[in-house]
């Protein structure tokens, strides 16, 4: 994802990154962690509708973040993979972001819930102000890192089901879950960051592993951390089981990562080879909050299945 693209438009986009150039990774971590905040705290599946409004939501958000990012890039220097294809391709991209738009307001329209209307205005909200904060101005202060924002607003927009559900009164479970994962999408985010940090360099884009620049020495500790708090709260009873192994299974993949990412950029590798194994690396940051809640699910569906064989 980090091949410089400068001075040629019919680059041919390797195949491990069209997820990633399609924003279908970040929609496949929202549709994965949609079944599991909607399993756990609903006890139920996701109805079709709500897995199609949840991931044309953040289809539309990440296109958008990343079409006003492309106006602004400078083809000359290097870029990303996915800068490259919204800055060549954006009037489709902008024809289909409207479109996706369309339907996502019919199927809201038709299919949701008085409940899910009032929690998905507060998440329309939630999100304008986000777009607004990391795109206007640009060069202002933040109270809060974009990556952080990012989060925030992934975390209760995949657990929006979950909110329809809960109330005040009741346990405190939903709102730890969602702020440990709120605090794993923004390592995730990190991790990204850390792992372009030169490409932002080179187009002026704001990341917080710019503005700080020892948040790539802290990450790995930070990591570690968050999985010794999720298993905190597993063994005290405040967030469920497989709620903690998603994020203590992903904190583990994100540190791999780290870890390797930031030896990869130590050692100083720029050239072609280097800067392709770093674009593999981002395009496994998403994949690593995918696999834990599609193994826990596979894995408990068998079991339940050889259970019922047994007792048949």
């Amino acid at each position: 994802m980090t091949k410089n693209h400068a001075d040629d438009d019919s680059a041919i986009i390797p195949p491990w990154a069209w997820a990633n150039v399609l924003s279908l990774d970040s929609v496949a971590v929202g549709l994965v962690w949609l079944l599991v905040f909607t399993d756990e705290y609903c006890d139920r599946l996701p109805l079709w509708y709500e897995f199609a409004i949840i991931g044309l939501s953040i289809w539309l958000v990440y296109t958008a973040d990343r079409l006003f990012d492309s106006i602004r890039l400078d083809t000359r220097r290097r870029h990303s993979i996915r800068h490259h294809f919204h800055h060549r391709y954006r009037k489709p991209l902008c024809l289909g972001w409207f479109l996706a738009l369309s339907l996502d307001t019919a199927l809201v329209v038709a299919f949701a819930s008085e409940d899910q209307l009032r929690w998905g205005c507060a998440a329309i909200a939630i999100v304008v102000a986000y777009v607004a904060s990391v795109q206007f101005p640009r060069n202002s202060a933040r109270w809060l890192p974009k990556e952080l924002q990012a989060g925030l607003v992934f975390a209760f927009g995949v657990s929006l089901n979950a909110w329809t559900a809960w109330t005040p009164q009741g346990t405190f479970s939903l709102p730890v879950s969602v702020g440990m994962a709120a605090i794993l999408f923004t390592a995730n985010c990190l991790t990204i960051a850390m792992l372009e940090r030169d490409l932002d360099r080179i187009q002026a884009f704001d990341s917080w592993v710019l503005r700080a620049p020892g948040t790539v020495g802290v990450l790995p500790g930070a990591l570690i951390l968050h999985a010794l708090i999720a298993a905190a709260w597993v063994a005290i009873d405040s967030i469920p089981p497989r709620i903690g192994f998603c994020l203590i299974a992903s904190d583990a993949m994100l540190l791999v990562l780290a870890v390797v990412g930031s030896r990869s950029l130590t050692s100083g590798a720029v050239d072609g080879a280097g800067f392709v194994s770093t674009g593999q690396l981002v395009a496994l940051a998403d994949v690593a909050l995918v696999i834990p809640p599609v193994v826990f699910w596979v894995a408990r569906s068998v079991v339940e299945s050889l259970s019922g064989n047994a007792v048949g």
